[in-house]
């Protein structure tokens, strides 16, 4: 090629005017194959429906800050990378791609940018001719165009530079404070500037979070077919069947995926799980702006899993994350918000419900499997006491550890509560009340209706010598006498807070060998409270802690039955004590 010819492709290709057809369109066009996606061949927006919308908001002169939340493997991270190749070919200017470390960045600048430019015709032509413009984090591109590939850890790299377009990715995972000081790299640019940021769900009012909540937070909706109702994919919507437990409490996963729907929220119509099914929701879904009131220059994305994976997957990591966090590990339940459903995570995010079934009687049902011990029938009554009012339980227990609630009622009185007992002919033998307030007034009532008196204890189990001599270890103290005026005393049982509760959460999920019934009318209050509670390490041990501020009285009430079940040698480490080891013979 003659001198002249090459001065003439040079101010051809100067004067050559940008390409401004959209991201997508020009992608399709140049880029071969995303070397590290599970799709073979060519760029197909098709593929990834929801990316379009936010390829068009990194490019438009009008946005300087792009916000994606989205869930882990749906493309959150593809959008703005071949964003980043349109710009390079079609706006160049000065860019600073963020990861977590250094060493994050080295590795996608290797592994995926680089890999990709060389897929990308219009871009691998920019290259420098010299090998030491083009390094494994710094690329010199023929146009003038400087990119930056650097951790956002490492403070310095966001304090350097002056920067036209910022890209930060995984930014739930930087430190406090320094997404801020990336973005004020922009601010010589001015209008020109622009920040995208791309996560996972982080933390809940973490900096992530906070700048996503400053955009207008458009969020992917589908149209229901047969309703015409625009919605988002929502874990409420997703249901499986109710019968997916074995025998032993156990869940049946492959039940729970044939069973599992995603279910309209407006005309109840169930939608299948197929990859099929996703594709034409997704074929008319669209972001829809939740906080429309927002900076025009401040847009935001969110999706999350159910619009990309299966959502019989998705019902089996949910079931097996709770089944851990029941056992005191949440890690896996804070990635399943995290990372499927994009949502920020705090302690007390997820619902932490056993699924309590319903069994098919009604309160105040006789029950024939109520046990008899000398002619006193086994119906225990137990009372969270509180401030001007009461929190009481009635269930029935058998001989084998099964039993049923009866009644539960919130009550205003002592005299309401002496005629709840009445009512429900609970002998005063068996009517056990809470002690850890209003002390003084319970020890009181103890001792002139022959009520017990409880309270909940840190420690695990409690010393009793037997009339053997032997000592044994249980979940309850042995009996106390608490003077209450001359010639008079309240007895009262200190209970294992953890063990206690421990065997109220195995009975629910029936894994002691013995039903645990609740009625189909229970009231909602009853079975809201009963997940008011779980099991967490703290300081060294496992303890159970009230989530929030979820009332919580129901759920003591049932604790304090299975401390008087386990007394009864119902249920617990002593169920199978020999005869003459019960409690009448504690000192």
């Amino acid at each position: 090629m003659s001198v002249n010819e090459q001065l003439l492709n040079i101010w051809q290709e100067a004067w050559r005017p940008p390409d401004r057809q959209p991201v997508w369109q020009w992608a399709e066009e140049h880029i071969r194959s995303i070397p590290y996606s599970p799709m073979p061949g060519r760029f197909r927006i098709a593929n990834s429906r929801m990316i379009q919308e936010v390829m068009d908001a990194i490019v438009d002169p009008h946005v300087r800050l792009v916000s994606i939340v989205a869930s882990v493997q749906s493309s959150k991270t593809t959008a703005p990378e071949v964003a980043l190749c349109y710009i390079i070919a079609n706006l160049p200017g000065p860019t600073l791609w963020l990861d977590q470390t250094d060493d994050d960045a080295k590795d996608q600048s290797e592994s995926r940018l680089q890999k990709l430019f060389d897929e990308c015709e219009p871009v691998k032509n920019l290259y420098p001719a010299n090998p030491n413009k083009k390094r494994n984090t710094t690329i010199y591109f023929n146009n003038g165009m400087t990119l930056w590939v650097a951790g956002a850890h490492n403070l310095s790299n966001l304090q350097r530079r002056s920067i036209r377009w910022l890209i930060g990715d995984e930014t739930w995972r930087w430190p406090q404070g320094h997404m801020a000081e990336a973005e004020a790299r922009v601010t010589a640019f001015g209008w020109l500037g622009k920040c995208i940021f791309c996560s996972q769900g982080g933390f809940e009012n973490d900096d992530t979070h906070r700048k996503h909540a400053t955009t207008d937070m458009r969020e992917w909706q589908y149209r229901c077919p047969h309703c015409s109702t625009r919605q988002p994919f929502t874990w409420q919507q997703v249901r499986w069947a109710k019968d997916c437990r074995d025998d032993s409490g156990e869940y049946d996963f492959g039940k729970v995926r044939d069973s599992v729907r995603l279910v309209c929220r407006e005309c109840g119509h169930e939608f299948e799980d197929h990859d099929e099914t996703r594709r034409r929701l997704n074929a008319d879904a669209c972001f829809v702006p939740l906080n429309p009131r927002a900076a025009r220059e401040n847009v935001g994305f969110h999706w999350n899993a159910l619009a990309t994976m299966s959502w019989g997957s998705l019902a089996e990591m949910y079931l097996r994350a709770k089944e851990a966090s029941r056992k005191g590990d949440n890690s896996l339940l804070q990635q399943f918000y995290q990372k499927r459903l994009a949502q920020a995570w705090n302690e007390y995010k997820e619902d932490y419900t056993i699924d309590q079934s319903l069994s098919d009687y009604l309160l105040g049902e006789s029950w024939q499997e109520e046990a008899d011990i000398g002619g006193i029938p086994v119906r225990v009554m137990t009372v969270d006491v509180q401030k001007g009012h009461f929190y009481a339980v009635v269930r029935s227990w058998a001989a084998n550890g099964a039993s049923r609630l009866l009644h539960c009622e919130k009550v205003f009185s002592w005299e309401a509560l002496e005629g709840l007992q009445l009512s429900q002919g609970v002998n005063s033998s068996l009517v056990f009340l809470d002690c850890g307030y209003s002390t003084a007034d319970v020890y009181a009532k103890c001792a002139e209706h022959g009520w017990f008196g409880l309270m909940g204890d840190r420690r695990g189990t409690f010393p009793h010598r037997t009339r053997s001599g032997q000592t044994v270890m249980r979940y309850y103290s042995t009996k106390r006498k608490v003077s209450v005026g001359r010639d008079r005393y309240a007895t009262m049982f200190y209970w294992s807070n953890l063990n206690i509760k421990d065997c109220l959460a195995r009975l629910r999920k029936n894994a002691e060998g013995a039903t645990w019934e609740v009625p189909k009318d229970a009231p909602q209050d009853y079975l809201d409270m009963l997940d008011s509670e779980r099991r967490v390490y703290e300081r060294g041990k496992w303890i159970w802690k009230q989530i929030q501020n979820r009332a919580n009285h129901y759920f003591d009430c049932e604790a304090m039955q299975v401390a008087v079940a386990a007394m009864l040698k119902l249920v617990g480490a002593e169920s199978t004590a020999a005869p003459g080891e019960g409690s009448e013979s504690e000192t």
